[in-house]
């Protein structure tokens, strides 16, 4: 059952995030002042493959103070489909081209508290970077096999949730095991 929202105050709003106080009424009336929400704009994730492996980034993630093994990521700019961010942010983060995109599936990223939906996309890359990464953010590229990806998602190397989920989507729809 749904919760009944009774008041909602702004705190911060800017290109990147909406940070919200809410107060409910939970089923059976009792209520529930203060709970916060954080909105933050629709992302990509998107599962790489060229005919020598999924294509992977290494980078630095602030939340975490860690460097991180992931799958390239990105917002979805307003007027953009999924698809078309997905082929964007593949490009810039990694340097490889891609002309198909195909939706895997749709995640919600922390449901209890964040509002941002991940669309896991799936696309078939060349066998190499044609241009240099233009994402200052990203340390690394890196092309692995499902096998070895498999290794690092058990041995803890790939610990972001939406790269562990996206990957074994990926996995299963394209039956990859």
């Amino acid at each position: 059952m749904a919760w009944k929202l009774l008041n909602s105050r702004l705190h911060l709003s800017n290109q990147w995030l909406t940070l919200r106080e809410n107060d409910y009424e939970l089923p059976g009336g009792k209520r529930l002042a203060s709970y916060w929400l954080v909105e933050k704009p629709s992302y990509v994730l998107v599962i790489g493959e060229s005919r020598k492996g999924l294509v992977l980034v290494r980078e630095f993630r602030p939340g975490s103070g860690k460097t991180h093994l992931s799958f390239p990521a990105g917002f979805i700019d307003a007027g953009e489909t999924a698809e078309q961010a997905a082929l964007r942010e593949f490009k810039e983060e990694t340097g490889f081209h891609a002309a198909k995109a195909r939706v895997l599936g749709v995640l919600d990223a922390q449901a209890a508290w964040l509002q941002a939906t991940c669309t896991v996309v799936y696309v078939e890359a060349g066998d190499r970077p044609e241009v240099t990464a233009v994402d200052a953010e990203i340390d690394a590229v890196l092309v692995m096999d499902w096998g070895q990806v498999l290794e690092e998602v058990r041995a803890g190397a790939i610990t972001e949730m939406h790269s562990v989920a996206g990957f074994y989507m990926a996995r299963d729809l394209l039956d990859k095991s």
